[in-house]
């Protein structure tokens, strides 16, 4: 379902002993398996020996440098490192990820694809990444069984992004500086601060209540919002996502 073909670049995270890593060596062009256990990482290199497309390494994929060429992501995450992992692959819209299918718990896939993001870091990933839920997967689907259920969230990179990577730290720091206090109207947040008129104009335009607060804009909304406060520039409202 991930469509995965002999023209990718495939990193894998969390390999374990290897079952995802042997699928994704019979369909990838490159696979690169990443396991944090020394134990788990051997099994895994005894499990796929006999492909030459493969490489595995025990290494900490929160501190992964990622490949400088197109690459795609297809993992089965550790539950308990999702957020960090997600801040590595999707926080930086300069590296050269194109797509991540994901196996997460299936509330945190939910929680990540909500059309109002609820934290800057979400709304910053929905700018520069389509994200969706996929598959459901039930405990069922693994051993041992969890306590609780899965899915596959996916992210694909836009094509144009919603803000261009170059401002990206500068979008970073106004959805941060909003979200200080996430309760209080966007015209008592931002900075720089909007006269009532530009606010009123902002929300006819981007399709937003002036009163709105941080969390009630989706990312095409503060991609617009951005672009405004950034370059001037109220134009057309972005494509939603």
């Amino acid at each position: 379902q991930a469509g995965v073909g002999p023209g990718d670049l495939v990193v894998e995270i969390g390999a374990g002993t290897g079952v995802l890593t042997e699928a994704l060596a019979r369909r990838a062009g490159r696979v690169v398996a990443v396991e944090y256990d020394p134990r788990l990482a051997e099994r895994a290199r005894a499990r796929v020996a006999g492909f030459g497309n493969v490489r595995v390494l025990t290494a900490d994929a929160r501190t992964l440098v990622p490949p400088r060429r197109p690459f795609r992501v297809v993992a089965n995450l550790p539950f308990g490192s999702t957020a960090a992992i997600l801040r590595r692959l999707l926080g930086d819209p300069r590296t050269r990820l194109e797509r991540a299918d994901l196996v997460v718990q299936e509330q945190a896939a939910r929680r990540y694809t909500a059309r109002r993001p609820s934290t800057p870091e979400t709304i910053g990933w929905g700018v520069w990444y389509d994200l969706a839920t996929g598959r459901r997967l039930g405990p069922s689907s693994f051993r041992p069984p969890p306590r609780v259920g899965a899915a596959v969230l996916v992210a694909r990179r836009r094509h144009p992004p919603l803000v261009r990577p170059g401002g990206h730290r500068r979008f970073t720091a106004l959805a941060r500086q909003a979200f200080r206090h996430p309760r209080l109207p966007l015209r008592r947040t931002l900075v720089p601060p909007l006269t009532r008129g530009q606010l009123r104009r902002l929300a006819a335009d981007l399709g937003f209540a002036p009163d709105a607060g941080p969390a009630d804009l989706d990312a095409a909304q503060w991609a617009g919002l951005f672009a405004f406060l950034d370059h001037g520039d109220l134009g057309r409202r972005p494509e939603s996502p």
